[in-house]
């Protein structure tokens, strides 16, 4: 695949190899490396600037003028609000926009991004050997070499849980379909170590979305017996491993996932009753801090998990109507895929990104705890709107 980026070969290299050290996040400053394919793409395009709507640019420009403004107090990260419209300025200058081209960028993404998975968990097997590996609450980051939030972690592997039904269904390339679902069970195995249930969540609801979205619109329906059979399969498989485990668990019978974290986690369901209540204590208090400064997630002492609130916590009301405006656009875009004339697998691919997005933006504070997936949401986002604009 070349020309995606640019018509010189070189540029377009370049360009996939900054955009896969973003995914990895090399060296823990993926965000910075934003500025400099930002410039590439303006040089490249002969000082020309374009993007899909400068209405929608110039909004994540005042969101990052705004976070600045009121959250000054958390110092470098402060700045990460002006990446925003960097990140949209990427995906409008792709040279090449059309249903493969954007896969690639899914693909390149994913695969980069469940790398840095792979390389803190061979971190740890290095320094800590496989079985506190299982039986740890803590986990460490490559890069940084120390704790890191297993949060951030998880989110990592999103993309490739969104694209885990097209590669069993529709990826033709057998070593990128291979490669690319073993890859996903490794790392969707070290995320069950490490606790993460909303991976779970996210590849269920991902599977059975694109399940019932892909019969309901395909036109080829010579496969649909066997689809149902590998999909009942699945589920089948997965009840029968917790089931089995709890019998062993009610008959007193220890096994080796005893103290596994993850069956830990799962004990406490997979949605947490206090979240909820959490949510209305913060919704109470908006009212009373209009201007941010975390003064919320003070009082309620712990940090609200939705990208939404987590912006109107740290930067007040005015960043969080500028991101409810720019949300709207993104979910118009979403709509406009949903009703252009692309194939259905690849309508399917393109959607089950979407999915992942969603559940990671409403159940993490990614603003602030994971800005890389935000801004790799925004490059996906606007490469999705100017494909809707041909």
């Amino acid at each position: 695949m070349t020309n995606i980026w640019s018509k010189n070969k070189y540029v377009d290299i370049l360009i996939n190899v900054l955009l896969f050290m973003t995914g990895i996040n090399f060296m823990h400053y993926g965000q910075l490396i934003l500025p400099v394919i930002c410039l590439i793409l303006f040089i490249d395009n002969k000082l020309r600037f374009k993007v899909n709507n400068p209405k929608v640019f110039i909004l994540l420009c005042l969101f990052g003028i705004s976070f600045y403004a009121f959250s000054h107090q958390m110092g470098f990260y402060s700045v990460m609000g002006f990446t925003l419209p960097m990140a949209y300025y990427i995906g409008c200058n792709m040279n090449k926009c059309d249903e493969k081209s954007i896969k690639y960028i899914v693909y390149l993404f994913a695969i980069s991004m469940a790398l840095h998975i792979i390389l803190n968990m061979g971190y740890e097997l290095s320094i800590r050997g496989l079985r506190k590996l299982f039986n740890s609450s803590s986990h460490y980051d490559f890069w940084t070499r120390d704790k890191m939030s297993t949060t951030v972690t998880a989110t990592n592997l999103m993309f490739l849980i969104g694209c885990s039904y097209y590669l069993v269904f529709y990826e033709k390339n057998k070593p990128i379909k291979y490669i690319s679902l073993s890859l996903f069970a490794i790392t969707m195995g070290y995320c069950l170590i490490i606790g993460r249930r909303t991976s779970v969540l996210a590849f269920v609801l991902v599977f059975v979305f694109s399940f019932v979205f892909d019969q309901i619109h395909s036109k080829q329906k010579t496969n649909i017996r066997k689809r149902i059979l590998y999909f009942l399969l699945f589920v089948g498989l997965v009840v029968l491993f917790f089931g089995v485990l709890y019998i062993l668990k009610e008959k007193g019978i220890r096994t080796i996932f005893d103290n596994v974290y993850i069956f830990y986690k799962f004990s406490q369901s997979i949605f947490d009753e206090n979240r909820f209540h959490l949510y209305r204590l913060f919704i109470e208090q908006m009212p009373n801090y209009l201007l941010g400064g975390q003064k919320i997630s003070e009082i309620i002492g712990l940090q609200i998990h939705e990208l939404w609130l987590d912006v109107y916590d740290y930067a007040g009301i005015v960043t969080y109507i500028l991101l409810l405006i720019y949300t709207y656009f993104y979910v118009k875009d979403i709509y406009r895929l949903y009703r252009s004339r692309i194939s259905v697998e690849y309508k399917t691919l393109f959607l089950s990104i979407f999915i992942v997005i969603a559940i990671q933006m409403f159940l993490e504070p990614v603003m602030t705890a994971a800005s890389l997936f935000l801004l790799i949401a925004i490059i996906y986002g606007s490469a999705i709107g100017k494909m809707n604009d041909r």
